[in-house]
């Protein structure tokens, strides 16, 4: 048996790494010399994640990763760093790179019979067998890990382990191999599945990792119990590939996510193919069309477009993605794939390091472009791609539309011009209130782009999730609520092509955007309907406002939330422009290239100037022009131009005229089937029609406002009320209650007078471990008071709310306001210590007309000796819970009802 292939294709693949892709082996042997020589020790500290640490505090690169070299130093600009952060952090990469090698020592050694390979991987594995149960299971980020600060690392990493462990049983057996596959089975493989399988991230892309982890290690185990549920579970394999994987075979995610999923779902597949276990024809189509999926979406240069928690300006250019397309032809013939391959096997293409020597597993680090063959690539295609390939074929990419994902993508020029409306999916976790998201990128220039996501830990984060960091509009001076929108329209004959859909920003509120592409200009059309009258603000990244209009230095007005964005604008500015000329904007490229505007607002509309963070890793700020109309029903209407072609632009009624330096003419209209251009030149006219609608449906906003409802409950409870709070209310990190020493806490809830309710906080058991407000929190974007003994409150009466995070001071209790609650109830907190914990009350004044309120109160659990919380105690109950990425939010719908009534 073997996990990846069968017994008999490991046999095979000897050959085929002794001829065809002998050049391959002979690399990655090249790359293990040093661990041949020498193998290392384990690491005996565990990984963590810091704000500071393996960034550089200039620019925000990742700093430098060479395993042979412990130095912190940025690669970008330079600068060395040290200190114990940084060292924590490099853990991260090292262990997955040391994995990676064990994987590459046993694999090289059965396919060309090297025995000292052999003996390295044995070596390691015996020194992770021993050393795995000493890591702390602590200090986590993103569900439990012992060598790591997140679940879905430990998977990637025992996954690499456990394929390690089962090529030397299949390929190189021995009772020497026996003996130890038994103790790694044991110590290592056992203790870190059974810690993998108690944390279930749902549909989450890190799940895919820990169900191809659970599926590998369960065939070690001989655990059908296990194999069953990472296969065809509620969050398994098959509803990955069913509800995750969109129809259009694109992860939910984006196409960031999509590559690191779809390469998890690849294990997963390949598992269950050798275990006998065939996917159904409609999940192998669609498990294929993941090959191709990301690539449909790529921007003239061969980078990936930056949509949601992406990294900027990723170039496929780099070992990982050619081998996905080796992988895919391996699966199934395919054209497309060919293509793609030929383009990045384009032997005229300058070489550079691809990094491969320093890989981290399947957590690879972006490295810059470089000319590829199959010699760079890894480990999965000299077991598992082709022999030899078939004929490659470069072809320009064509325009595209994603229907599932919800992306409509118009080429011009051999697709040297790029237009893409990012309208539908939302995308979960790691997606971005962007919907009805303008790109517009030219060769290597990109006039409207999408800025992707810095670090998860760095406070830019809230800007990059902001609306106001694209080109979607916002509504109300607000981020856009996590939303779908919906195609309305699509169509493309390389020469006309538009796309149009829609979504809806608030209730009642539906915005449509429709995006006119021809040979050298676009026309963008956002037209607005709505119950009763809204904000809506259109950004223009990257460009200025021509002419000499007079500027009034002022703040923008807009939402306060973290994520609304609008307190990481600087050298904001009223503009005033007459109302009767088109609002003329300017961009210019580094390579003085420009890009002309055309904007038609409503005359009551507001323009102002700004500048914005550039994406991650530049330095400096970039110009914004934001559009701002409040009204129940309106349009913007804007062209924009990349060639030196179009002279004027001029509306009237319902029709925009485009004119052009050769004195043609093109005046556009909606109609009631599509869009009209009528094309005139030299007296003749041509006409065109767009169609392509499709039919609609109703969508229903995926969020809504704190209503303070009581999730499941009937009836609101009276008062006084006593909760003891225990077993069934904790929200744990790694241990469950009883493991982590059985807190508990006592609330009471009262009504000492008509105007106030007042609550009380008794944890009985405490080190009193108070982080003062002000501390500043060098993990992550979290209040650092979260990590030390707290209480959070959360009240809803009528209209009004609060939410509070309290914290015990030497002779007061500090108050921090929690984001996305309004904090208009008035709230007076005191606390005492006690003789083993302390005691904390909270007065919360009430209109005593208001016949009901709703509450909830969660007690943090914090012991010495953490970096990061234990856990909490939730009023409104949590078993089964854990508290990772919660901060100090709560579920509005969670709260507890109580009746003021007869009190």
């Amino acid at each position: 048996m073997t996990l990846l292939v069968t017994a008999e294709q490991l046999q095979q693949r000897r050959v085929i790494a002794a001829g065809t892709l002998a050049p391959l082996a002979e690399g990655l042997h090249r790359e293990l010399l040093p661990l041949l020589n020498e193998p290392p020790e384990i690491p005996r500290e565990k990984a963590l994640l810091s704000r500071q640490g393996g960034r550089c505090t200039i620019d925000g690169t990742q700093l430098r990763f060479d395993p042979f070299d412990p130095r912190h130093r940025c690669p970008q600009c330079g600068q060395e760093y040290a200190g114990g952060l940084h060292d924590r952090f490099r853990l991260y990469w090292y262990q997955l790179w040391l994995a990676e090698r064990v994987l590459h020592c046993a694999l090289l050694g059965v396919l060309t019979d090297d025995e000292r390979s052999r003996a390295v991987a044995m070596t390691l594995l015996d020194r992770y067998a021993e050393q795995y149960l000493s890591y702390p299971n602590a200090d986590n980020v993103l569900g439990p890990s012992r060598p790591f600060f997140s679940t879905y690392l430990e998977s990637i990493w025992l996954l690499q382990l456990a394929i390690a462990m089962d090529v030397l049983e299949t390929g190189a057996y021995s009772p020497e191999v026996a003996t130890l596959g038994a103790r790694v089975r044991d110590k290592l493989i056992a203790p870190s599945a059974s810690l993998i399988a108690s944390y279930d991230e749902g549909m989450s892309n890190r799940q895919v990792w820990s169900n191809a982890a659970l599926m590998a290690s369960a065939r070690l185990l001989d655990d059908r119990v296990l194999f069953k549920r990472a296969l065809s579970g509620r969050s398994g394999l098959h509803a990955h590939l069913q509800h995750a994987l969109l129809a259009d075979g694109s992860w939910y995610e984006g196409e960031n996510y999509h590559l690191f999923a779809h390469r998890g779902l690849w294990y997963g597949v390949q598992f269950a193919r050798t275990a006998g276990h065939r996917l159904s024809a409609p999940l192998e189509d669609r498990f294929h069309e993941g090959f191709v999926a990301p690539f449909r979406t790529v921007l003239p240069d061969l980078t990936y477009p930056a949509r949601r928690d992406s990294q900027y300006a990723v170039s496929l250019r780099q070992p990982r993605f050619a081998e996905s397309c080796e992988l895919g032809l391996a699966n199934r013939e395919d054209e497309r794939l060919a293509g793609m391959l030929a383009r990045l096997y384009d032997p005229s293409i300058p070489r550079a390091e691809t990094g491969r020597a320093a890989s981290s597993a399947d957590v690879e680090r972006n490295q810059s472009a470089t000319g590829l063959a199959r010699h760079d690539l890894s480990w999965r295609t000299l077991l598992c791609a082709r022999e030899t390939l078939p004929a490659l074929a470069a072809h320009p990419p064509r325009s595209d539309l994603l229907p599932a994902q919800g992306v409509g993508i118009l080429r011009r020029d051999d697709g040297a011009v790029y237009v893409s409306l990012d309208y539908g999916h939302s995308g979960g976790g790691h997606g971005h209130p962007d919907r009805l998201n303008l790109n517009l990128v030219e060769d290597v220039v990109r006039w409207f782009d999408d800025p992707g996501t810095g670090s998860y830990v760095d406070p830019s984060l809230h800007w990059y999730r902001s609306t106001l960091a694209h080109n979607a509009p916002l509504v109300d001076g607000r981020s856009q609520p996590r939303v779908h929108g919906e195609l309305l329209a699509y169509q493309d004959n390389d020469t006309f092509g538009w796309v149009s859909a829609h979504a809806e920003l608030a209730p009642g509120l539906t915005v449509r955007r429709t995006i006119i592409v021809l040979a050298d200009y676009l026309i963008d059309d956002l037209q607005w309907d709505g119950h009763a009258p809204h904000e809506i603000a259109l950004p223009m990244h990257g460009v200025n406002v021509v002419g000499d209009h007079a500027h009034t230095a002022e703040p923008i007005p807009g939402g306060t939330g973290a994520e609304d964005g609008f307190s990481f604008l600087a050298d904001t500015a009223c503009v005033h422009v007459s109302p009767d000329d088109p609002l003329t904007l300017l961009g210019q490229s580094a390579d003085a290239r420009q890009l002309h505007g055309w904007i038609f607002p409503d005359p009551a509309a507001t323009i102002w100037s700004a500048t914005t963070p550039r994406p991650p890793g530049l330095i400096g700020r970039r110009p914004l022009v934001l559009l701002r109309h409040t009204a129940a029903s309106g349009r913007i209407l804007g062209v924009w131009s990349w060639k030196d072609s179009v002279s004027s632009v001029e509306f009237w009624g319902d029709v925009l005229a485009v004119w052009h330096t050769d004195g043609s003419r093109h005046r556009h209209r909606r109609v009631a089937d599509g869009w009209r251009i009528e094309h005139s030149l030299g007296g003749v006219m041509r006409v065109h029609e767009l169609a392509g609608n499709v039919p609609t449906r109703k969508h229903v906003l995926a969020s809504s406002p704190p209503s303070g409802g009581g999730r499941g409950q009937l009836a609101p409870l009276p008062l006084p009320m006593a909760f003891e709070l225990a077993e069934q209310h904790y929200r744990r990190s790694e241990y469950a209650w009883q493991g982590a020493g059985a807190p508990k806490a006592t609330v009471t809830v009262t009504r000492p007078t008509p105007g106030t309710v007042q609550v009380e906080v008794e944890v009985p058991t405490s080190q009193r471990l108070f982080v003062p407000l002000l501390t500043e929190n060098h993990l992550d974007n979290e209040p650092a008071s979260i990590n030390g003994d707290s209480v959070q409150l959360y009240v809803v009466a009528g209209a009004r709310s609060a939410g509070l995070l309290l914290v015990p001071e030497s002779s007061s209790v500090g108050v921090r306001p929690v984001p996305g609650w309004s904090n208009d109830l008035a709230v007076d907190a005191r606390w005492r210590p006690t003789a083993s914990g302390y005691h904390l009350e909270a007065t919360i004044h009430i209109d005593g007309r208001t016949p009901e309120f709703a509450l909830d109160v969660l007690v943090n659990d914090v012991v010495s000796g953490r970096a990061r919380r234990r856990g909490q105690l939730v009023l409104s109950g949590a078993a089964g819970e854990f508290v990772y990425l919660r901060g100090d939010r709560q579920d509005p719908e969670r709260l507890v009802r109580f009746s003021l009534a007869n009190v």
